[in-house]
């Protein structure tokens, strides 16, 4: 799952990720999951002090965002 700030470019679906959905950290930007963008991205390479999780709701959200993607 990809995180963006410019899914407003896309016509694909992308909800906005708001803060009830992560748990012990937040964004400057307002964020948007992008399902359809899937990315590796190996653990060293994030340079970052914060850590956060999914709330409830951002599970929901992003298996929401995941099952969008098998509608025909």
């Amino acid at each position: 799952m990809c995180i963006g700030t410019s899914a407003g470019d896309y016509d694909h679906y992308s909800p906005e990720l708001k803060d009830k959905h992560l748990s012990g950290i937040s964004f400057d930007e307002t964020n948007y999951l992008m399902p359809w963008a899937l990315h590796t991205i190996p653990p060293g390479g994030l340079i970052t002090t914060q850590t956060g999780e999914l709330t409830e709701d951002g599970e929901k959200l992003v298996k929401q965002a995941l099952l969008s993607l098998f509608k025909v």
